[in-house]
């Protein structure tokens, strides 16, 4: 599996019970099990939940499901 897939699939198991529509950076926040120290692992690289909202601005809310949230990251994050 590439780096890209991998990260999409972690993002989309990290928002399994998520409940969509997601508003608000805050409510993504608070959607993540571990908020902020939520992390996807991808060889010895770790990344944060806190390290990667950068990647996100509040005109690309409303989310309306896990998968608009892991295609984002993956296209910001450049993978």
């Amino acid at each position: 599996m590439e780096v890209r897939e991998e990260v999409h699939e972690q993002i989309l198991e990290i928002l399994k019970g998520a409940k969509f529509p997601i508003n608000s950076l805050e409510e993504l926040i608070a959607a993540l099990p571990e908020g902020l120290d939520t992390t996807c692992s991808i060889g010895g690289v770790e990344v944060t939940a806190a390290e990667a909202k950068s990647l996100i601005t509040d005109k690309d809310f409303p989310f309306k499901n896990a998968k608009q949230v892991a295609d984002l990251m993956v296209e910001r994050a450049g993978l």
